[in-house]
This record gives C-alpha cells, sequence and structure tokens, in this order.
C-alpha cells in the first residue's frame, strides 16, 4: 500500500512540474532579426525590430544564444539610459527574455 502511495505521489509531482514549464520562454516578447553589424565602428549585435528600430543589446553575454545573422528571436528588453554606444546604431538596452522563434 505504501508504494503504491509514493508512486502515486511521484506521478502527481511530475505532473505539476511538467505542467508549469512554459511552452515559449518569452510569450510576450517583441519580434526581432538578430545582425551582426561588426562592419560598421564600434558595433557588434544588434536587433532589428519590424518596424526597422535597431536595437543595441549591452547583456547579450548572458545568453546562451548562438549568435547568427538573421537569427528570428522574440525579446524584452528595458531602455538602458545610463549607457552610451560608440555604434549608435539604435537605442541601448538591456535583454531580460529572449527565445528563437
Amino acid at each position: 500500500m505504501k508504494t503504491r502511495s509514493y508512486i502515486s505521489l511521484i506521478v502527481l509531482l511530475m505532473a505539476l512540474l511538467f505542467a508549469g514549464c512554459p511552452a515559449d520562454k518569452c510569450p510576450d516578447g517583441e519580434a526581432a532579426v538578430l545582425r551582426n553589424l561588426s562592419g560598421l565602428d564600434g558595433c557588434t549585435w544588434v536587433f532589428e525590430l519590424e518596424d526597422g528600430q535597431r536595437l543595441e543589446p549591452v547583456n547579450l553575454h548572458q545568453y546562451e544564444l548562438e549568435l547568427k545573422d538573421g537569427l528570428e528571436v522574440s525579446i524584452q528588453y528595458t531602455e538602458a539610459t545610463d549607457m552610451m554606444s560608440i555604434c549608435m546604431a539604435g537605442k541601448m538596452v538591456n535583454i531580460t527574455c529572449i527565445s528563437k522563434r
């Protein structure tokens, strides 16, 4: 009887664990494309939004992401108003969420 209770408890815990995992890591993210602007002075990777606006991420290194020109992603970000850029291709942002599309 005890074994049956333990198995039921394990199955219940596993069901709760998998039900709590989001299918999309960044569900409310904004569509963007990763662009390599290293050909421009002081530039590296930027995100290009659907409206053409560019964002310069300051913390992209914190994410395990294969950096590839043209990679389509969903991102959430906050503006980094306390920073300046040599590249000046777009506004500086801190990425708070990123996932491949």
